[in-house]
């Protein structure tokens, strides 16, 4: 009697909680992730309804027989049974396991009739995300995934059992994620003895994820991919107040595999791709920035008074200087050269000398405060930080003294200086908007503000603009083959990066970039803006190993920029 009192008395309420565990199963619902669209309103990352199947391992026997079960309904291969096996040895056996195989309606209505009688089966509808432009778009989308468990740490608890819950990996996808998530609802259910679903209790609605809008044209991004054309590079267009037009990355791949889990034969094929699919070009790679950098030489002279307006040098084609040659990209020289003309023809030796009197670390301010060296969006997870190297860096980086050799070769952005696409585009545009700092942004939040000037005499921004106009649309200029007709009009400036040092045979040999296997060709390198006596938009085009930046990289970024000049005619009706 003292036993059955205990029993029905004492532990009365915590049999009752018991029963109701065993009676009553709760299951999360996936809410719907949050659209992407461009800045016009298409929609550039979607999401489409899908129909699966999952179970809670601690409520099945085991899994052969639940797959076994399973395939009696529906078919599965062989292949199919022995993922799933090796996937489940590894999974969490009180989180939701989920079946890949996406179900048409059909198969689901007709799996619902039978479906009790595999144990533990959970037929449940989710959402997958899906890209419309997977290759144009995938480098600044990124994709999604199922979480790990770093990944869920940085969720709240909430998140944990939701099945088939997929969040951001790289892009904007994760530098959003917590936006674009939502948040799970759930479904309490009740079971017989034998865990299968005989009533419907309760259920409690989620909430969708919230949509972004992105400033990246639609439009815009997929020329700009076309015009790469398989190339292994990147362009950038951002508006004078830092609003990002296009950012595309080329050679590129499609993301909507990732979203199930990509096969290792694909994944593969991408990883072993010398043109590195998978890297973002245009904010993961780093550069010398070469004679881009010019532009920055040039203002920190004038700015820290090492020159005027009117200094010259004469180049000769090469220069000998403590104990080292360093020669032009001309053979024969410019002959006697001022600042404008040496930035319109790209005078190699002009520079050099002007680098020599300046000295690295009044370049290295100058650079750092137009966004060179650091980086350029927030918490950006793939984005590279780049350098611009001082004497303190090199003392303690490499605990070595700075040479004057190396201050030289700075002055033509080659040596430690390195870049990224998107820092190179926020340079110019800083340049063209008249010396104000901006704050680079994917995202559509109306006009950007302008920040503090960052320069001090506009008469010296003014003096290298009219330089950057010359370079592209007066004869003699390096981009002046890439030149725009009409009333709006392209300014900017080529750079031809080495990537290896050439020996003075192998200049005597005058190798060209064509006999030379494609790593060793020099990356090919444009930035400028337009329209030029109306700065609205600037742009970065760089083409790793693709040669002379005249000859690849200024074409591209011409038409592409011309691609926008007619979008705002059309909008603007002229």
């Amino acid at each position: 009697m003292s036993r059955l009192f205990y029993l029905q008395i004492i532990k009365r309420d915590e049999f009752i909680i018991k029963a109701d565990k065993n009676r009553f199963r709760k299951w999360k619902l996936t809410p719907s992730r949050g659209l992407i669209l461009d800045k016009n309103n298409n929609i550039i990352a979607d999401n489409f309804q899908v129909f699966k199947i999952a179970f809670i391992p601690r409520e099945i026997r085991s899994i052969d027989n639940f797959l076994s079960s399973f395939s009696k309904i529906l078919p599965i291969t062989s292949n199919e049974i022995s993922y799933y096996k090796k996937k489940y040895r590894v999974h969490n056996k009180n989180l939701p396991f989920v079946l890949d195989k996406n179900l048409n309606w059909t198969a689901f209505s007709k799996l619902n009739y039978v479906i009790h009688n595999v144990q533990g089966a959970q037929p449940f509808m989710s959402y997958e995300r899906t890209y419309i432009h997977p290759n144009e778009f995938a480098h600044i989308l990124g994709y999604v995934s199922t979480p790990n468990q770093k990944d869920l740490n940085q969720l709240d608890a909430s998140y944990i059992d939701v099945p088939n819950l997929k969040v951001g990996k790289i892009g904007l996808e994760k530098n959003s994620n917590k936006s674009l998530l939502g948040t799970p609802g759930s479904a309490i259910y009740e079971v017989n003895a034998f865990g299968k679903r005989v009533k419907n209790i309760k259920k409690i609605d989620g909430t969708n994820g919230s949509r972004i809008k992105t400033s990246i044209d639609k439009d815009i991004q997929i020329y700009a991919y076309q015009q790469l054309k398989e190339k292994s590079g990147s362009v950038v267009v951002m508006n004078m107040y830092g609003s990002v037009l296009c950012c595309v990355s080329s050679p590129s791949y499609d993301p909507n595999k990732f979203t199930y889990g990509i096969s290792y034969k694909d994944y593969d094929v991408l990883k072993n791709n010398e043109k590195k699919p998978l890297v973002n070009k245009a904010m993961t790679t780093t550069y010398p920035p070469a004679s881009t950098f010019k532009m920055i030489v040039a203002l920190s002279a004038l700015e820290n008074k090492i020159i005027t307006k009117n200094f010259k040098h004469t180049c000769k084609g090469k220069v000998d200087l403590y104990e080292q040659r360093y020669h032009c990209w001309k053979d024969k020289g410019h002959g006697r050269v001022n600042l404008k003309r040496a930035i319109k023809e790209s005078c190699d030796i002009y520079f050099y000398e002007v680098a020599r009197l300046l000295g690295i670390d009044r370049l290295q301010k100058t650079a750092i405060k137009f966004g060179l060296g650091n980086y350029v969006f927030q918490n950006f997870f793939e984005e590279a930080r780049g350098l611009v190297p001082s004497t303190l860096w090199k003392r303690e980086a490499l605990g070595k003294s700075w040479y004057l050799g190396e201050t030289m070769i700075s002055g033509i952005g080659q040596g430690y200086i390195k870049t990224t696409n998107v820092q190179l585009c926020k340079m110019i545009a800083q340049f063209a908007n008249g010396g104000y700092q901006i704050n680079a942004s994917f995202l559509d939040s109306g006009d950007l503000a302008l920040g503090k000037k960052i320069i001090e005499d506009d008469e010296h921004i003014e003096l290298i603009l009219k330089s950057l106009f010359e370079a592209t649309n007066h004869p003699g200029g390096t981009s002046y083959r890439s030149r725009i007709a009409g009333t709006m009009k392209l300014a900017g400036k080529t750079g031809t990066a080495q990537v290896r040092k050439i020996s003075e045979s192998q200049r005597e040999q005058d190798l060209k970039n064509k006999d030379l296997p494609w790593k060793f060709r020099d990356h090919s390198l444009f930035t400028g803006y337009g329209p030029a006596n109306n700065p609205k938009y600037a742009i970065s085009v760089v083409i790793e190993h693709g040669g002379s930046g005249s000859a690849v990289a200024a074409p591209i970024a011409r038409n592409v920029m011309r691609k926008i000049f007619e979008k705002e005619r059309k909008l603007n009706n002229v």
